[in-house]
C-alpha cells in the first residue's frame, strides 16, 4: 500500500485543509492523477498520485484540517 500524505508545503506551514477529493475509493489512478486539493493560508495545492493502483481508503474528510505529514488515504499499488 502506498500512503497518500500531506506534503511539506512551505517552511512555516504546519497544516492544510482538505478542500476537495478528486477521486473515490475504488478509482484506478496512474502517476500524475490528481487526488485531492489542499488549502493552506498561503496557497492551494493539488496533490497527485505517485504510483499506479486503486484507491483503497480516504482517511480525511473534506473541510478537515490535517497536520503536514499525515496519511490521508491509501493506494493499493498492486491493485
Amino acid at each position: 500500500m502506498w500512503e497518500i500524505r500531506v506534503p511539506k508545503l512551505g517552511m512555516d506551514t504546519t497544516e492544510a485543509e482538505v478542500k476537495r477529493w478528486l477521486v473515490r475509493v475504488g478509482d484506478r489512478v496512474a502517476p500524475g492523477t490528481p487526488l485531492l486539493e489542499l488549502e493552506t493560508e498561503k496557497a492551494d495545492v493539488v496533490l497527485e498520485a505517485e504510483v499506479a493502483g486503486v484507491v483503497r481508503e480516504l482517511r480525511a474528510r473534506e473541510g478537515e484540517t490535517i497536520p503536514v505529514g499525515s496519511v490521508v488515504g491509501l493506494i493499493d499499488a498492486g491493485g
